[in-house]
Order: structure tokens, then sequence, then C-alpha cells
């Protein structure tokens, strides 16, 4: 739970902007709080891990001049962050002060680890983080950027545009490795080369990270931001073809609802880690709502906006996009935030491994355990000839009973079962029909139908008398 403390600074907030946004952010976290996919799983302390990425739009440079960033901004950021155990951020700035305001608002239980900038005009200075609760994922101390060696280059003569970035972690004994993009954009025709480019570059990684799964046998994640199109986009392709997984159901992450730009994948080992759920959290249908236009028009930056000599706009409705649909992106983000949740307690399926049905039957006896040995004679002894109990040989053995089989604890997070194959072109022809006929976007549109349902307010009916 984030802390609170900061709005009761009189220097940074009036008395009628914390009861503002103290309301926006119990609307925030009512939403959150809402079943998945529309909201976020509550946390849990071992049963699962819930990871989360988001690319928060220029963090916070305000070298467009539509900010800066609102102080409200940046709590409801940080009460989003809030939700995961680990959160993967993109374009955070060269400047670390906005991401530090939002960790003191997390509190001290939190942390995070950044990169350097990525210079270059490409690279637009921009830093990658993790930040992570600290109750519930332990840093390993191993963190680097990937670096290509010279025979994987990205057109054979360059890196990425953005070095992606990885970290090892653990949450209980879940070992696992996040590595973070921010994939090259260009242009969004299939022949130019922007867009070769924004393909190469996710091959590249995606390799380069199979790779190290399969020689370290280790649990990788590949987040981020990919600039895919859509999920039957050639640069999905790249990606899921080095064997990496996704989740069975994706989620466009743009804040239009369009693109499948961010994406979280995975190669893990069998039996570490199984999928639970996933979903992308949209913030936009609880701050910054279009209704509130009348609230912020004052504060709206003048240089972006027609407006007449009163100060008024000269096309209201012109204004009231730019505010629902540029100035909102400035605030918060263009991306939405894209998580997933997986079961990571496999305890009772490790001890399962260790039964013998052979040793059921025997029903030995306790035996001693082994302790160090006070002088040199006894340590030369066997381990069984030490402490073996002593057996009288006029005694007939006792038939031994059958050992019961152990009671399990209920499971509280039980995940899906891992798949292990890779899309067929069988596979491929269904979900192009699917996409082609139309009935993906009837499921969208049923779906945005029940969320706005949902939230609208429900009316008391007075009884007949």
């Amino acid at each position: 739970m984030p802390f609170y403390k900061g709005l009761r600074d009189q220097n940074h907030f009036t008395d009628d902007e914390r009861d503002w946004v103290s309301r926006r952010l119990l609307d925030l976290r009512a939403r959150l709080k809402q079943a998945p996919p529309t909201g976020v799983p509550n946390r849990t302390l071992r049963s699962s891990l819930i990871i989360g990425t988001w690319n928060i739009r220029d963090f916070d440079n305000n070298k467009f001049r539509h900010g800066p960033r609102r102080r409200e901004s940046i709590y409801y950021i940080a009460e989003i962050i809030s939700t995961f155990d680990v959160c993967a951020v993109q374009e955070v700035n060269e400047d670390l002060t906005p991401l530090k305001e939002v960790m003191t608002i997390l509190g001290p239980n939190w942390d995070f680890i950044a990169t350097d900038v990525t210079v270059g005009a490409s690279g637009n200075r921009e830093r990658m983080a993790f930040v992570y609760d600290k109750r519930k994922v332990q840093f390993r101390h191993i963190a680097g950027e990937i670096v290509l060696p010279r025979n994987k280059l990205v057109g054979d003569s360059e890196q990425f545009a953005r070095t992606p970035f990885m970290v090892s972690f653990q949450a209980g004994w879940f070992r696992f490795s996040l590595c973070t993009v921010h994939i090259f954009f260009g242009d969004n025709s299939s022949q130019s080369d922007g867009y070769k480019r924004r393909v190469a570059e996710i091959n590249n990684i995606a390799t380069e990270m199979a790779a190290r799964a399969d020689r370290e046998d280790e649990n990788y994640i590949l987040l981020g931001d990919f600039n895919i199109k859509n999920t039957m986009d050639e640069s999905m392709r790249a990606l899921t073809d080095a064997g990496f997984i996704l989740p069975p159901e994706l989620f466009p992450s743009n804040l239009t609802g369009s693109k499948y730009y961010d994406q979280i994948a995975f190669r893990t080992r069998r039996d570490c880690v199984s999928f639970l759920s996933a979903g992308v959290f949209d913030f936009s249908k609880a701050v910054y709502l279009p209704d509130q236009y009348e609230h912020y028009a004052p504060v709206l930056p003048s240089r972006h906006r027609e407006l007449k000599e009163d100060g008024k706009p000269v096309n209201v409705g012109k204004d009231k996009d730019y505010y629902s649909k540029r100035w909102l992106t400035w605030q918060m983000s263009d991306h939405l935030p894209l998580w997933v949740e997986l079961a990571i307690d496999f305890s009772d399926e490790h001890l399962m491994h260790n039964l013998s049905d052979a040793m059921a039957t025997r029903g030995e006896c306790a035996q001693h355990e082994v302790d160090m040995a006070e002088d040199d004679d006894e340590a030369e002894r066997p381990v069984m000839a030490r402490h073996a109990p002593p057996t009288p040989a006029s005694q007939p053995r006792k038939r031994p009973k059958r050992r019961k089989q152990p009671l399990s604890p209920r499971r509280e997070k039980t995940g899906t079962a891992r798949p292990d194959s890779k899309l067929t072109l069988r596979e491929c022809w269904h979900i192009f029909w699917y996409v082609a006929s139309g009935k993906a976007d009837a499921a969208k549109r049923r779906r945005k139908e029940a969320e706005q349902v949902q939230d609208r307010p429900k009316r008391s009916r007075r009884k007949k008398p």
C-alpha cells in the first residue's frame, strides 16, 4: 500500500486538491480491485508472482512541453505500480527525480534498479528500470545490459537502438531473470528499413535470451515495449519462433486499444512456473476522465491550444480532444500497464518427487541422525555401522505397516498446464480466421459493453406500496 502522507503537505496540495486527488485515488483503487483482466489480482506472500511492464511516456523530461507531470499523476502511477511485485518501466529519462518521487510514495520496502542513459538519436537518452517490492522479490546481484557479439549484430552492423536490460531476481525459491526491452519503432511499412530493423531487434534479443535459457537452465522472462502492431505481425513471429511462450489471451496495450506493443514472454524450466492470469489495466477509466475536462482546463498548456483573447478555447470540442487524447498521455502514458500472474509455489510437487512406493511398503523405523564423530576411530567406521540400531536376532521382525499417503494443503493458486509446443499452421489459420471474420472485434465489443455495464451506477429501486 502506498504512503499518502504527502497529500497533507500544504505546500503541495490545497484542501480542495487534496480532496480531489483522494477521490481519484479511491476510484483508481476500486478499479484495480476488480476481477481480472479488468483489474489486477491481489498480491500473495508466496503462492504467486505478479509481473508488470509499463512504458511511462517521457518519464519525465517534458521536452515536448505538454507538462510537467502534476503531482497527482505521480500518485496515480505509484498506486498502479504497487499492485505488482516487480514492474519493468521503459522511457525513464535522464533525471531520476520523478522516479524517486514514486519510490517515496511506495515506501521503504520498495527499491529500483536502472540503466545508464542510451545515447544517440534512436536511444533518446532513455533509461530502463525495474521497480520491485523487497519483501517479495530479492535482487540476486546480477544485472547488465545485453550487448550482441559481432556475428549477431542487427543488420550485420548495429547494436540495439536502446540496449536491453537484464536483472536476476528471486521470489521465495523461484529464481528468474527479467530482460526488459524498448524495441526500435521506425516505420509501419513492412518494406521499410525501420520495420526490418524492428523485426531484426526482436529476433536477435529473443534468440539470445533463448540460448541463455537453454545453456544455463534458467527461467527467462522477456518483457517490455516490442512495438508489435498485431498478433499476426512478423514482429510477433520473431518473438514466438525463438521458443518464447505468450499468455493464452493477448491484450492491446496502447491507449486506443488497437496495438499490441507491449508483451510478456516466457522461457522457463518445466515445473518451475505456470501461468495463472494476465491482463492490461486501463487507467483512463479511473483518472483524467473526459467529463473532468472542466476541472483541468485552466492548467492545460496554452502553447498547444487555440485560445481567444479571454483565454477560452476557440473550439471546445477540439480542446477536449487535446485534453483526453494528448495531454492525458503526458500525464500518465500512451501505453497501458500489462501484467501477468504466475504460480510459483510448487513445494508440494517437489516433496512428492521424494516419495517411493517401495519405501512405503517397507516402512522402516526411524534411523539415527548422522552426527560428527567424536574420535578418529569412530570417524573411520561407516555411517550405518556407527548409527544403526541394534536388532536382537532372537526377536522376529514385525511386519511393517504401509505408510499412509501424505496430506497436501489446498493450493491457494493453481496454474494452467505449461504449453510446450509452438503454434502449428492449423492454429495460425484458426487465429487468422477468427480475426478476419470479425469475431475478435465482436468479442472486444462485448468486453467493453460488459465494462460499461459494470461501471454504470446502480439505480435505487423503490419498493411498491
